[in-house]
């Protein structure tokens, strides 16, 4: 099978290297380079219990996906010799007052009931735990499943996968018009295909998969309107850590996350600013994580800023992403709209992808992220 993905990021990385090492011959298109988009500015925190609601379908896609990480990293370490930081040390969610306090037990008898492990902190124990957490915080919440990981070096290890299976990548270049066709044969219909526009000139496929972005609105689908994807831009601070002992896991407050590296440095995200296209670092998006993380970790205000980068989001009207068929173009799948959970979920959307299109075999949770579900509510 002849596959082209529209979009290199985490998304389009992962089902590139899962078909391709699966025999397809893949062509990946990307408007600026592998991983240049929202995975160069993202924090890699795998946490589906902080970021999603009890019982919603996103928090069932995070968790499904979080238990395929430990085997994920491991087969594809084993592929490709691009080292990236990978650490499951859990997650800290702090409260900083008594209301936060209160939303995080209610969060705590959930997880128990649910039977997933976690630890309520509060007092010595919990600064024993993490002894760079503000002196007046008034509790935590520990999920020890819960981790993160470098994400553009885990976008190159995906790349050199792919391509030591076949799989080419063309950059910079847009796709900027898809359509399915159907033909004849000497009077017999044989299977459609899809033709590409790329740039000045037409590809043809047998099959083609949307994961662009919050560019994806504008890969234009014959016959279909415009998907229903907005971007939103996320600023994500890069500071080096002053002369003393890292937070030892990532931290969660309600302003703000931030996230340790053992070449010193700590992470601090993320803005969630709906303003377009516009990828532009400001004055108030860096205040605004500064003062949230030296609330949270008071070590953050002897740090220096070493960057700053900014990634735009692709959010769709529920926060689920469209992932799967086009209804009536069985040969175009979506793969986009992850919002701030790309990477969490890339190796569900590269298995379920992959199983589709390669084995005819539809997850049944691909009926919570149908692409045609908006279109049907109207």
């Amino acid at each position: 099978m002849k596959v082209a993905i529209i979009g290199a990021g985490i998304v389009g990385a992962a089902i590139a290297d899962a078909m391709a090492a699966r025999g397809a011959r893949v062509h990946l298109y990307d408007m600026r380079r592998p991983g240049a988009g929202a995975s160069q500015a993202s924090a890699g925190v795998l946490a589906p219990y902080v970021e999603a609601r009890p019982g919603s379908p996103l928090l069932a896609l995070g968790a499904r996906s979080l238990a395929m990480w430990d085997a994920w990293v491991a087969a594809l370490r084993a592929r490709a010799r691009i080292p990236f930081h990978y650490d499951r040390s859990g997650t800290l969610e702090v409260a900083l007052g008594d209301e936060e306090a209160a939303h995080l037990r209610r969060s705590a008898d959930w997880l128990a009931a649910e039977g997933i492990a976690h630890e309520w902190l509060e007092g010595a124990a919990l600064r024993d735990r993490e002894p760079q957490v503000s002196a007046s915080a008034a509790g935590g919440l520990l999920i020890p499943s819960h981790g993160c990981v470098q994400v553009p070096a885990l976008v190159a290890a995906l790349m050199a996968s792919a391509r030591q299976h076949g799989a080419t990548c063309e950059t910079p270049v847009e796709v900027v018009h898809v359509e399915q066709k159907t033909r004849s044969v000497g009077g017999t219909d044989v299977p459609p295909h899809v033709h590409l526009r790329v740039g000045d000139r037409v590809e043809e496929f047998d099959h083609v998969v949307i994961a662009a972005g919050s560019w994806s609105r504008r890969v234009r689908v014959a016959g279909v309107p415009v998907f229903p994807v907005r971007p939103i831009r996320g600023q994500l601070l890069h500071l080096s850590w002053p002369g003393e002992s890292l937070p030892r896991r990532p931290v969660w407050g309600a302003r703000c996350y931030t996230v340790p590296w053992p070449d010193g440095s700590l992470l601090v995200g993320a803005t969630v600013e709906d303003v377009g296209f516009d990828e532009h670092t400001t004055v108030a998006g860096v205040r605004e994580l500064m003062d949230a993380a030296v609330d949270l970790l008071p070590g953050a205000a002897r740090a220096s800023l070493d960057g700053v980068r900014v990634g735009l989001r692709p959010a769709t009207p529920d926060q689920l992403p469209l992932l799967g068929p086009l209804a009536g173009h069985p040969r175009i799948t979506l793969a986009t709209g992850h919002y701030r959970n790309g990477i969490l979920l890339a190796p569900y959307t590269a298995d379920v992808v992959t199983r589709l299109l390669l084995a005819g075999d539809p997850d049944p949770m691909l009926a919570l992220t149908r692409p045609d579900r908006f279109q049907e509510a109207r």
